[in-house]
Order: structure tokens, then sequence, then C-alpha cells
């Protein structure tokens, strides 16, 4: 069977397993549990579109799954179906980043590439946080701009969790030549987390859009 997920889907369906998991562990009822069983399969089945009877059998009985070590097991084997986040060339790069130059990247392939729903470094030259994010037909949106080394409990504008934020801003043009202005949002301090909790992409691309509004 071929890779069917997406890394936002493969966190959807993490997440949903633990609120079921986390029902069974907490509660006594029985009909509390299966309703919560019942959530997060239909959950799952509403976001993602399995095409094969492969797919669908994959998916089809996530109630068997008891406790943390059967959902550690069953996300190990599903992880396998997950499609990674793409290596990226330095001609894509170059023209995601066009006003950075020398531009300076983390090595990829050390990167759990399908854990990433997006890719964020710090580029060592210009001291720019980089947010690199992935679009149809292997293309892809570049947005560079400063994060605050100080932190703080918040939401984060990127994946909607309730983490340690900081102050992302990025420069803009304003409507006179010369002008410029400056437009920020808290995301999470850490990227790892940040993807870990993002899923679902279009709240990235909300992200994208607010900053280019």
């Amino acid at each position: 069977m071929e890779s069917f997920l997406y890394p936002d889907q493969y966190h959807h369906i993490e997440q949903q397993l633990y609120r079921s998991v986390s029902a069974q562990a907490n509660s006594i009822d029985q009909g509390v549990i299966q309703a919560v069983q019942e959530l997060a399969q239909e959950e799952i089945e509403r976001t993602v579109r399995l095409a094969s009877p492969e797919q669908k059998q994959l998916l089809a009985n996530l109630s068997a799954i008891q406790d943390q070590e059967d959902m550690r097991r069953f996300l190990q084997q599903l992880k396998q179906y997950v499609i990674p986040f793409p290596i990226v060339s330095d001609k894509q790069l170059e023209k995601a980043f066009p006003k950075i130059k020398k531009l300076h990247t983390p090595a990829i392939d050390e990167l759990d590439r399908k854990e990433m729903v997006y890719w964020r470094w710090v580029d060592k030259g210009s001291g720019k946080t980089c947010i690199l994010i992935p679009k149809k037909e292997g293309k892809f949106t570049g947005i560079e701009g400063y994060q605050e080394l100080s932190q703080q409990k918040g939401v984060c504008s990127i994946c909607n969790g309730l983490e340690e934020v900081s102050l992302f801003t990025v420069k803009k043009k304003g409507q006179m030549r010369g002008m410029y202005s400056k437009k920020g949002n808290y995301i999470c301090k850490n990227p790892e987390i940040c993807n870990k909790n993002l899923t679902n992409i279009d709240s990235l691309y909300a992200f994208v859009d607010t900053l280019n509004a």
C-alpha cells in the first residue's frame, strides 16, 4: 500500500486516538467511552479521505486500541504510510527567500520529515526566522521575519495550541514609497511542538494570509 496520509492528517489521527485512550483510562462509564470512540472514528473519517479498501481497513476499528502501548504500536505502523515533507532544492529555497543572500539551512535529512507540516529554522547569517510552507505542484511559500527570544504561555497563531509562544514579526511595505510597517503574531517557540499540534494545514495557510493582509 502506498503512502496516503499527510503529516497534518497523521497528527489529527494521533490526537483523536489520544482522546479515545484517555477516555478509557479516566472513565468507568462504558457509554461515555463508546461515545468518545465513535466521535474519534467519525472525526478521522471526516478529515481523511480513504480511497482504497486497504486504507479503510487500516483505520476501520480504532476502538480496539485500548491503551498508550496499543496507540504507540498503531501509530508506528501507520507512520510508514505518511507522505514526508519534500526534499527542497537550493533553487526552490532561493525562490522562496529571495531577499536572504547565502541562506543557511539545517540538514533536512536529519529531521523527521513525516512529522513536518512546515519547516521552520533560524538562518545563522541573517538571524531571521524562516518558515517554508508547501503548496501544490511542488511549490513553496517562504516567510521571513524575527522571532523574539522572550516567551510566554499563550495560544499559537499557527497550530492554535496552548504552548510557550513568542512574537514573530515580518516587515511589510507601506503604501508610501520607502515606508515599512511591522506585522506580528505569537507562534510556538518550538517548531517541533507546533508541527505536532498542527492537525489541519488550512490553519497554516490562514496564518500566512493574516501576515500578507
